[in-house]
């Protein structure tokens, strides 16, 4: 994962790592969101991607996944405009003991 930054092309580029991280920040506060970590990877087919991980800490109220999917969308859109054709992969890590909303 680390050597990946190393290869020309391959890094995620600083502006936009910061804008993902403070649109993720904004929109996945009420969710715990507390670490937003970004970095180039590649699938199992030998195709580049963006990785980010959102770490939450425990929150009261339940998480509710529509705001959760609107972040990641978000993140993507944002990556779009911005010129990125990786596709952005985003890997929520939640407290065990975190409940989320039932949405039936």
């Amino acid at each position: 994962m680390g050597n990946l930054d190393m290869l020309p092309g391959n890094a995620v580029p600083a502006e936009l790592r910061r804008s993902l991280e403070a649109l993720l920040r904004q929109r996945l506060e009420a969710a715990g969101a507390c670490d937003v970590a970004i970095y180039p990877d590649v699938d199992e087919y030998g195709d580049p991607f963006i990785h980010v991980d959102v770490t939450h800490r425990l929150v009261e109220r339940p998480i509710q996944f529509p705001q959760v999917f609107a972040a990641e969308r978000a993140a993507r859109d944002l990556a779009w405009e911005n010129g990125e054709r990786r596709f952005v992969y985003v890997r929520h890590i939640y407290d065990e003991k975190q409940k989320f909303a039932d949405e039936r």
